[in-house]
């Protein structure tokens, strides 16, 4: 039973990926766009378990200066029962083979902060106790804060942009400071920016389309709505259970850091994107987020879900003592 190490992503762990429901106590949904955004992985060092083969499981990092992010930790159904999942683990073999991964990657790629760490759903208890298996320990806190608009208002000025030195100036002077921050994929893609009419930049950020299947929500109702949404016209339109896409924000500036500016800026997104919805990742103490969140009108979903919660978890001594920062891409 030995893990078999790529650099590079294999068909096999795509098509693994691609029958993977996540979620258990929360949220349950399942991506629809893996083999959109998996190959987009920065410096994956993946690892893979297999027989007769078959891919039984994979672990994926990536690769980053400051450490390392665990991507993916994945197993094949016969594992996702929470009760087989703790049997076959305390089986002392395969535990072992997969402490054996997490020494070997971060002896050799651990990065000048000497980390490994991961984003789970604080619901999800079968996540947590594997992690815990593994010597994680949650660090730090994420909301996981819903926007949305039935008919989002367009915004003049609002564009796409190339990113330029103007804007990431500005997104450094925000965010580089955060715990875990990184570029990879502020480079890759279209900024969207606001500006008045003689050009000054009013707001920016970077917003990814993403597309699940959403077997339950958030919340103690989360599996009944899931079910009555179809048959209510509104809510029909902000979530399609079975094709829901929506929008994923990230490195947000303001110039002025009032609700009316950020409520305007997220509700052009959604209008240029033709999207009513967007989830919105923040570490419970990131500046912005603290100032605003209660004064914002985050829309009718925020009113039914709340904010969910998410775990930051860390293998290793570091202790984030500034906000993480967040790239939409690890979260999706």
């Amino acid at each position: 039973m030995k893990f078999e190490f790529t650099e590079v992503i294999t068909p096999e762990l795509v098509e693994l990926l691609e029958e993977t429901t996540l979620g258990t106590n929360g949220a349950k949904y399942r991506h629809l766009d893996v083999k959109d955004r998996i190959y987009q992985t920065d410096a994956p060092l993946s690892f893979s378990l297999k027989r007769n083969d078959h891919l039984l499981a994979n672990i994926t990092f990536c690769k980053r200066s400051f450490g390392l992010y665990l991507r993916y930790f994945a197993f094949d159904k016969r594992f996702q029962s929470k009760g087989k999942a703790r049997q076959t683990m305390q089986k002392s073999l395969l535990k072992q083979e997969i402490e054996s991964v997490f020494q070997r990657v971060e002896k050799e790629h651990a990065g000048n902060l000497h980390m490994c760490y991961a984003y789970i759903d604080a619901r999800n208890e079968r996540s947590k106790w594997m992690s815990e298996q593994f010597g994680f320990q949650t660090k730090a806190k994420l909301a996981t804060q819903t926007f949305s608009r039935v008919y989002p208002k367009q915004v003049l000025g609002l564009k796409k942009e190339t990113l330029q030195p103007e804007h990431l100036d500005w997104i450094r002077s925000k965010y580089q400071n955060h715990s875990a921050y990184f570029e990879e994929y502020l480079k890759d893609g279209l900024i969207h920016c606001w500006r008045s009419a003689d050009g000054k930049l009013l707001a920016l950020g970077k917003f990814t389309n993403v597309t699940w299947e959403i077997n339950r929500l958030p919340g103690k109702l989360g599996g009944f709505f899931v079910k009555l949404l179809p048959y209510l016209p509104v809510f029909r339109k902000l979530v399609n259970v079975k094709n829901h896409q929506f929008l994923v924000p990230e490195a947000v500036c303001l110039a002025e850091e009032s609700p009316k500016a950020l409520e305007s800026f997220l509700a052009g997104v959604l209008h240029m994107e033709k999207r009513q919805m967007m989830l919105w990742w923040n570490d419970e103490r990131d500046p912005l987020y603290v100032k605003l969140k209660n004064k914002v009108n985050w829309g009718i979903m925020h009113r039914i879900l709340g904010v969910s919660p998410v775990d930051v978890v860390i293998r290793g001594d570091f202790e984030p003592e500034k906000p993480m920062f967040i790239a939409a891409f690890d979260m999706i």
